[in-house]
């Protein structure tokens, strides 16, 4: 149970997104080099200018990257006396807007909105458009990120937007545009978000535009909201590979830190680790403490998902010493990943103290007061972990706090977590009508979500392989009818210039010569068609791959509703107390998970026909072991041919093998009594094997009569062995010893399984 709630606390991981400014940022070298003309400027226009750009750069790497402001402010005040000393209207105008940027992330923070207005006022009466459109943008930056700040935003940036469309400047306009779709991800309108950035991408290229992983990033966003985690994928790569290319690196930790996400969401924790660690590589890189402690955090919580608490807590102890927190919003990543590490290590104490001050800074609004995302996160993440310590009325304070906030987010991934939890709670509180009603939520909300999408594709990919296979059949035989038809008319003007050809001889030398021109005519013709049907073969191949795709991708499904009903028997086990039911439903669940593996080795596997043996036994017996925890007791001997037997011969064998290790794990030996179990799968030769399972164990009870037992797991091994022309042989010597011979190949009826 831990572990699914720590596993579902990383589909939750989310990280600040940076915003690309208006303008590109300066590098240190760019920056370094404005300084020193700056020292040699007189007081003149060109000072101004040049007091503007250093303070808006710097500005600009704050808010992207967290840096220190440094003397932002000292260079707009100096701009603006500079400029009103000049009467430079324009840089007077700028100065305005720079310091009503800056004045939010002053010490004491002051609105400055009124400062944008006034210079917008001015640069309108001015009828400077490209100045009024700066100044709607940065009026729109400087509206909170809550629901009606959003709303204003995007107003003022389609005022910016269609400014710069009056221009005809096509980049800016597509950056304000940008920006609109980022507001559409914020308010949940992840579809028009997307409809947005695919414009933008147009307008972009169209202009010959390269630095486009800030909207591929957007786009990964939309993508992910959407539940096409595919999609997001392949546009979080490409933000990386367009910042690399286009050697803009200040987000790449960011971008990396994005595509780790998508991998966890895969649930594919190697890949999604050495992603993040190539984020916190850039990071470390940067020296920026959020980033950092952002990325360390999701390092932290792939360990805990690989059951490494305790890893996870060092590293990310390690982390924050060398990356001390300096404000409320490092505390707040702190104290999350804090209270996560020591919830996972059964330091609970420790880890309410942590939640205790987490609270405290979402309560005081102290940190993201307007950014209903990342309460709605911290929320989540507090539910999931009083959750997974049984605080379940606690855990229904947070789930009402992340309730109300979700629909201001508006992921429906986020709305089907909570009523998974939800579900979890009113089940342990014993509130069955309410915890079936979250489920059935939970279920309709995460098949949207999934299953929707995959369905969907699946369907596009039948009907364009059905479709098109008929398309490729019809143009065959139109080809072949063709060359047919040259070849008879070839062969009927042949007969019928040898016949002119004996009665008119002055025409022979004529005749000759239009026969060749015809027949290399006709040859040309012929080859043309054979290239045809060539290229024809060659796309019935390319949809036989498709074909072989769509295979893999149904023997995934059912993988996955396999363990799916493995962790909801998992789920059923905490609320029964019985002992025997207990094991029933374990020897249930391990019964599914052998099926389960042979459909995951048929993906993974090149032919999807067969299956490697001496990899499957090995992963069921490993699993039993880990199940019946007698890994310190019980040693396990394999003796297994490398051999790959059909699906139809490998399912029922794998059943055999796990009745058969699960009454001996369960039987053979007292607990803590060390003991062995053989397993060996042999070729007697001519497609015959022999398929043993052994103990050193107690064996039989005393007056155990094998003909006359009936259980469920000897009924099973039976009812398979006949399935599959076997002859099974179970033996005391002294502890069990069970047999199986059976032949290679089965037959239709033989791959009939018996119901468990």
């Amino acid at each position: 149970m831990k572990r699914l709630c720590l596993l579902l606390l990383l589909l939750m991981a989310g990280f600040a997104s940076p915003a690309e400014p208006l303008y590109p940022l300066l590098n240190t070298t760019s920056i370094d080099s404005l300084r020193r003309v700056l020292w040699r400027s007189p007081p003149n226009v060109r000072r101004a200018r040049l007091l503007l750009a250093l303070s808006n750069s710097l500005i600009n790497s704050h808010e992207e990257l967290d840096t220190p402001l440094d003397s932002a402010y000292a260079y707009g005040r100096q701009a603006e006396v500079l400029s009103k000393a000049l009467r430079a209207t324009d840089e007077q105008i700028g100065s305005q807007y720079t310091l009503g940027r800056i004045m939010q992330y002053l010490p004491t923070p002051a609105d400055g909105k009124g400062l944008i207005r006034q210079a917008l006022a001015r640069s309108h009466q001015r009828g400077n458009k490209r100045q009024e459109a700066e100044g709607w943008y940065y009026l729109g930056v400087a509206y909170p990120r809550s629901a009606t700040g959003i709303s204003q935003r995007i107003t003022c940036f389609q005022r910016a937007a269609t400014l710069y469309q009056a221009l005809g400047d096509k980049e800016k306009e597509a950056f304000i545009l940008k920006a609109i779709a980022d507001m559409y991800l914020v308010q949940g309108n992840s579809l028009q978000a997307r409809d947005e950035l695919l414009r933008v991408v147009a307008l972009y290229r169209s202009v010959g535009y390269r630095r486009l992983h800030y909207t591929y990033d957007l786009l990964r966003a939309a993508s992910r909201n959407s539940g096409n985690f595919k999609e997001a994928l392949r546009y979080g790569i490409a933000a990386i590979e367009s910042a690399e290319t286009t050697k803009d690196t200040a987000s790449l930790a960011y971008f990396y830190t994005t595509v780790g996400t998508v991998y966890t969401n895969l649930n594919q924790p190697e890949e999604a680790f050495r992603y993040f660690k190539q984020a916190l590589k850039h990071a470390h890189y940067q020296k920026t403490v959020l980033p950092i402690l952002d990325i360390a955090g999701g390092i932290a919580y792939v360990l805990i998902a690989q059951q490494q608490p305790r890893q996870a807590l060092a590293f990310f102890q390690q982390e924050i010493r060398a990356y001390p927190a300096t404000d409320n919003y490092h505390l707040y990543y702190v104290y999350l990943t804090l209270a996560t590490c020591y919830t996972a290590t059964e330091q609970f104490e420790v880890a309410e103290k942590y939640e205790a001050r987490l609270i405290s800074l979402l309560r005081d609004k102290k940190v993201y007061a307007d950014d209903y995302s990342q309460q709605l996160t911290a929320y989540f993440r507090l539910s999931q972990l009083c959750v997974s310590t049984q605080r379940y009325e606690k855990a229904r304070g947070f789930l009402r706090q992340a309730k109300t906030l979700q629909p201001r987010v508006g992921s429906a991934a986020i709305a089907a977590k909570l009523e998974l939890l939800l579900f979890k709670v009113d089940s342990a509180e014993t509130k069955f009508p309410a915890a079936i009603a979250h489920y059935q939520r939970y279920k309709a909300l995460n098949d949207s979500i999934f299953n929707e999408t995959k369905n969907k594709q699946l369907a596009s990919l039948e009907v364009q392989y059905d479709t098109r296979k008929k398309e490729q059949n019809i143009a065959l035989l139109t080809k072949q009818t063709q060359v047919q038809q040259a070849s008879l008319r070839q062969r009927e003007f042949q007969r019928n210039a040898f016949f002119v050809g004996a009665l008119l001889l002055a025409l022979v030398l004529g005749l000759v010569y239009n026969r060749y021109r015809l027949k290399q005519r006709s040859n040309h013709l012929l080859e043309d068609k054979q290239a045809e049907i060539n290229q024809q073969n060659q796309s019935l191949h390319d949809l036989l791959q498709e074909k072989d795709w769509m295979l893999r991708e149904i023997h995934h499904r059912v993988k996955n509703n396999l363990e799916i009903i493995s962790s909801l028997l998992e789920t059923q086990s905490d609320y029964i107390q019985e002992p025997s039911a207990l094991a029933a439903l374990r020897e249930g669940q391990n019964r599914v998970h052998a099926m389960a593996l042979i459909h995951q080795k048929l993906y993974q596997s090149e032919n999807l026909a067969v299956v490697n043996m001496q990899a499957y036994i090995g992963e069921i017996t490993e699993y039993l072991l880990e199940s019946f925890d007698c890994q310190d007791t019980v040693r396990m001997e394999l003796a297994v041919v490398p051999v790959e037997l059909e699906v139809t011969l490998a399912t029922p064998l794998g059943l055999i093998i796990n009745e058969a290790l699960t009454n001996a794990l369960k039987y053979a030996f007292q607990p803590q009594q060390p003991g062995t179990i053989t397993v060996e799968l042999v070729e007697a030769g001519q497609g015959q094997y022999h398929l043993t399972i052994a103990d050193d164990g107690a064996g039989f009870p005393p007056g155990f009569n094998l003909e006359d037992s009936h259980t469920m797991g000897l009924t099973i091994m039976r009812g398979l062995s006949g399935q599959i022309d076997g002859t099974l042989r179970i033996t005391q010597t002294p502890g069990v010893r069970i047999s199986l011979a059976f032949a290679a190949v089965t037959s239709p009826v033989q791959a009939t399984f018996l119901p468990v």
